[in-house]
């Protein structure tokens, strides 16, 4: 038999569910209409279906010896409604921690910064080269990353510089700057495994070696990666 916890001091009494049993420590009347499960206090009435329609509740203290008494204050319902909290709070709680590491796991995707890429640069430009042909000097940059290069730029430099005009740049929409020290070319974004490639004609000032310097950079790459172009200008 379910012990009953009296309301009033909280002492478990085995016999409490008894409709005429009293607290045997306090004497409280454990069978009060107020203290049964079908009483509705909104309603300020008994909600049990047998209950006669002309029957109502009018002193929420009387003990009616009622058959169908069912106390609130059983051992094993208060359990029962314990667990239910707890139960209730438990799944919350891990419904929480399951959408927090979800926010954070989105935001370390956001904000998650790829490996550098991986550019490999060729470079086509002649051994030798007549003074009024010009010098032809093209660039290749394959992106060997399995993530796109982004901003991908080709930079010319070197000693040879100040004696040599940049007069074009192909395609002419990839021209970034010329100055006496450098002339520089947009290749842009590469997918991996896509090839860009940017050519410069310039035409010397004298006769003698070609010394420059190519160097290919993008915006998520650690570092430059840069070739070296020898030559001669012929007269």
């Amino acid at each position: 038999m379910a012990t009953v916890r009296c309301p009033k001091c909280g002492t478990i009494n085995p016999n409490g569910r008894r409709r005429l049993a009293r607290c045997s420590r306090c004497h409280e009347a454990l069978g009060k209409c107020r203290y049964c499960r079908y009483y509705n206090p909104q309603m300020m009435d008994c909600t049990h279906p047998s209950r006669p329609e002309e029957l109502k509740i009018v002193d929420l203290d009387q003990v009616l010896n009622c058959v169908d008494f069912s106390s609130l204050f059983t051992t094993a319902a208060a359990r029962s409604r314990v667990l239910s909290v707890l139960r209730t709070a438990l799944i919350a709680l891990v419904g929480g921690l399951i959408a927090m590491f979800g926010v954070i796991r989105i935001y370390q995707i956001a904000t998650e910064v790829p490996p550098p890429v991986l550019l490999r640069a060729t470079v086509s430009a002649p051994d030798e080269c007549i003074r009024d042909a010009g010098l032809d000097i093209k660039v290749l940059v394959l992106n060997n990353a399995d993530h796109p290069a982004e901003d991908v730029q080709v930079l010319i430099s070197g000693l040879s510089m100040p004696h040599l005009t940049c007069q074009s740049v192909d395609p002419p929409e990839a021209f970034a700057e010329a100055t006496r020290k450098s002339v520089s070319a947009w290749i842009g974004r590469l997918e991996p495994g896509d090839i860009g490639s940017v050519a410069f004609h310039f035409l010397p000032s004298k006769e003698g070696k070609v010394d420059l310097v190519a160097q290919v950079i993008a915006a998520n790459m650690e570092g430059p990666q840069k070739i070296a172009i020898k030559g001669n200008v012929l007269p």
